[in-house]
This record gives C-alpha cells, structure tokens and sequence, in this order.
C-alpha cells in the first residue's frame, strides 16, 4: 500500500458515528414527545372530567362541591372561586366566596387580572387566597371566569412551588376557566338559587 492510500479516511468511518450520534439525539426527542404526550393526555382527561361535571351541576351547592372537591382531587391541592357578581353580593358558601370578602389590596390585585396567570407565592398570599397554612413557597394559578353575568377569578394551589411555574402552559386552564362560568353563569341566575343555597348554609352549622 502506498504512503497516500495509508492516509485516506474511508467515509464511512466518518459518517458512521455521526448517524449514530443523530440516531440517539433522535431516540431521546421521541421519548420527550412521547412523555408530554402522556402528560398531556392525563391532563385532558382530568380537564374532561370536571367539565362534564361542572356540565351536570345545576346548584349551587354542587357548584361549591366540585370547585372544592373534582378540581384538586386529581391535581392541585387547594381550590377556592371568587365571585364579583352583583347578585352574589354578600353571600358565602365553603369554596366560592364574595370577591368583597377579601381584602381591599388583594381584591384589586386579582380583580384587575385579564389572562390566566401561574406563578409562585409566599406563604401569606397563598393563606389570604385559600385560607391555607403553609410554610415554604407555593405556587398558584389565577385563572379568569368570565361569561354574560358572570365575572370572578378561580384560584387554584398547589404546595409545589414549580406546580404551577410562569413557563406552565395555560391552555387547559383557561379552558377549565371557560367551562366554570359557563356553569356559574346558568346556575347563578337561575331562580331561587340563593334560597336553596341558605338552606344549604343552614345545614352545614
């Protein structure tokens, strides 16, 4: 063999690591899609779940039940819905409050919010919020519901600080925001709702 044919690289010698090398960058991309697939599935089926719920609500009491029970039994940890509709007014039941219950800051800070908004908390915000003691950071979503009549901003918590992080995608829950007031909307106007809603405070002392 001649001094030049000892020193020619084949190509395939070349080529081969590198296939190899975008063969395995290529098997990971797909076990990432993969995983937020999955991710993505369980977080639809939970959504689906409580919106055919909140879908099959027609009072008020099974209004509270789901915004305080189906939306943190599969997810978040805490739940509550302020309400700043006029005719809600005064009235409290155990998961959706009078908005005016709050106080005057923090009202006008969640009163003003326009867009589904995730972030972390101290612990005090979180306790104003949801009447929750915690002692590290947490994180909550402030999440719109807005439809005809019906104005107020759910909150949702999560004693996970990266729970619910400002990079987390907001799609479903503007959806669940969406879903939500539709319901409110039908049950908060429909007749002697607020009768049936004394009668339920009256069982629960």
């Amino acid at each position: 063999m001649t001094r030049h044919r000892r020193n020619v690289v084949s190509l395939t010698d070349v080529r081969l690591p590198q296939l190899r090398a975008e063969i395995t960058d290529l098997r990971e991309r797909l076990q990432n899609v993969t995983e937020i697939f999955n991710e993505n599935e369980q977080s639809f089926k939970i959504i689906a779940d409580i919106a055919i719920a909140l879908q099959a609500s027609d009072t008020l009491e099974a209004l509270d039940d789901i915004v305080g029970g189906a939306m943190i039994e599969q997810s978040a940890d805490h739940a509550r819905f302020y309400v700043k509709t006029p005719k809600f007014h005064g009235r409290e039941t155990k998961n959706i409050r009078d908005i005016a219950s709050l106080d005057p800051t923090t009202k006008e800070s969640i009163s003003n919010l326009v867009a589904t908004k995730c972030e972390a908390c101290r612990s005090e915000t979180y306790r104003t919020l949801l009447d929750v003691e915690v002692e590290d950071t947490v994180s909550i979503a402030q999440i719109p519901v807005l439809h005809q009549s019906v104005s107020g901003i759910l909150i949702i918590g999560a004693e996970d600080p990266n729970f619910f992080s400002n990079n987390v995608g907001t799609l479903y829950l503007d959806f669940l925001g969406r879903t939500l007031a539709c319901a409110a909307n039908r049950i908060l106007n429909a007749p002697n709702v607020y009768a049936r809603a004394e009668r339920f405070d009256e069982r629960s002392l």
